[in-house]
């Protein structure tokens, strides 16, 4: 049996191009996450660390105190990757003891909504 290990003995070009191969790597996009947990500092340190361990890029974070209870807070953030790996994200999230909701949207417009309003209240 004959491997190939050289495009150029298996008839490929040295252009290095791809052309008829199907790309089977996921899309990744960007997610809003909203978070509601107790408002303390390793609680947030924790979703940070999750999202860490799984090489997902955060492009924005607003935390913020629920104005009705300072014991309360909440985490927005706007992440880049895929789809399987947020719904991942997501189920790894909602074992922590202090988290109360997480909810994931496609896109950045929710994030934009809701960093508004939140700081319109401040």
């Amino acid at each position: 049996s004959d491997v190939c290990s050289s495009d150029l003995r298996c008839g490929g070009d040295s252009s290095g191009s791809t052309q008829g191969l199907i790309d089977m790597t996921p899309m990744k996009e960007e997610y809003t996450l909203e978070l509601g947990a107790e408002n303390n500092f390793s609680v947030l340190n924790r979703i940070i660390n999750i999202l860490n361990r799984r090489r997902v890029r955060i492009k924005r974070m607003m935390a913020h105190e629920d104005e009705n209870d300072f014991r309360r807070g909440g985490v927005i953030l706007l992440l880049f990757t895929t789809a399987d790996m947020m719904e991942r994200v997501k189920d790894q999230l909602e074992k922590l003891i202090e988290v109360d909701h997480v909810a994931y949207h496609t896109g950045s417009s929710r994030y934009m909504e809701l960093s508004e309003r939140i700081v319109d209240v401040d």
